[in-house]
């Protein structure tokens, strides 16, 4: 699905000089795009909620504009190894008149979490960086990617070493978090982060007993309550209403239901709560937000 949105948003069906090149190995995470002509037109993103793309450049573009929505956020020259980390929830967009070749990673945040919890480290909220700028790690570790491309001796093991050291990279460098170190033990462990984890999103639309968590992670309340907020930076309540705005969010996108319904699946009492929630994060209402998405 990713990648049909992708090449539709590109018009690489429209170009004729333009190819996709999609991993055998890991179809889901990375392709080679290059096409000997621009773009016809400005491209726009479909907003997909959670999902990142990341644009490693293996040519120099003399001139490329790029949008996040109507907003103009970068424009000129990308050298060899810039890169751009890209929200797909932001509807990127860019206009590019000139020939390109292009490396694209496709994270998505389920997997970024995942890394982040199996190194101890808090969960990455939302990935930045700056836009074609040089990145030498993802230079050179796109670089190993893009051999694999053309490999046929290349295994799917290799492939997933390479893809979980990019995503290390990104959680520390574009996701601001810090892996934890000697003297900030003390937290939950990956075990516990897992299972703490998994239980509070597949209860996001009830009540949620905090002892009942503690004891999947066989902790006391208050031992648990303070681990939690020490791996995580908040405390087990706020986490899990931020994750309750991220499930709403998801809905608002993608289907048509009445608010007050949305508010309940996601386990807030009443729309009202949702409002309230919803906006002390994102600082619109979730009503204003949709017709900002149509």
């Amino acid at each position: 699905m990713f990648w049909d949105q992708f090449a539709k948003g590109l018009y690489v069906k429209e170009m004729a000089s333009a190819s996709l090149t999609i991993s055998r190995f890991a179809p889901f995470s990375f392709g080679r795009i290059r096409s000997e002509e621009g773009l016809p037109a400005v491209t726009r993103g479909d907003g997909a909620a959670r999902d990142y793309m990341v644009a490693l450049q293996l040519a120099e573009i003399p001139t490329i504009e790029q949008f996040l929505g109507s907003k103009k956020v970068s424009q000129g020259y990308y050298p060899v190894g810039g890169v751009s980390v890209l929200r797909l929830e932001d509807r990127p967009g860019i206009f590019l008149p000139g020939p390109f070749d292009t490396l694209v990673l496709h994270l998505t945040q389920d997997a970024l979490d995942e890394v982040a919890a199996s190194h101890r480290m808090g969960r990455v909220d939302r990935l930045s960086g700056p836009f074609g700028q040089p990145d030498s790690i993802v230079h050179h570790l796109g670089q190993v990617l893009l051999t694999t491309l053309h490999q046929p001796h290349a295994g799917k093991l290799f492939v997933d070493h390479v893809l979980h050291a990019l995503h290390c990279h990104f959680v520390c460098s574009y996701g601001g978090i810090t892996p934890v170190t000697r003297a900030a033990q003390g937290g939950l462990t990956a075990q516990q982060m897992k299972r703490a984890t998994e239980f509070l999103d597949t209860h996001l639309d009830g009540e949620i007993d905090l002892q009942q968590v503690a004891d999947v992670c066989g902790l006391s309340l208050s031992h648990f309550a303070r681990a939690f907020r020490q791996t995580y930076g908040r405390p087990p309540y706020r986490w899990l209403i931020e994750r309750r705005v991220d499930k709403a969010k998801d809905l608002l996108m993608n289907c048509r239901l009445p608010l007050a319904d949305i508010a309940v699946r996601c386990g807030f009492t009443d729309q009202s709560g949702l409002n309230r929630s919803f906006k002390r994060i994102y600082g619109v209402t979730p009503g204003m937000w949709r017709r900002t998405q149509e």
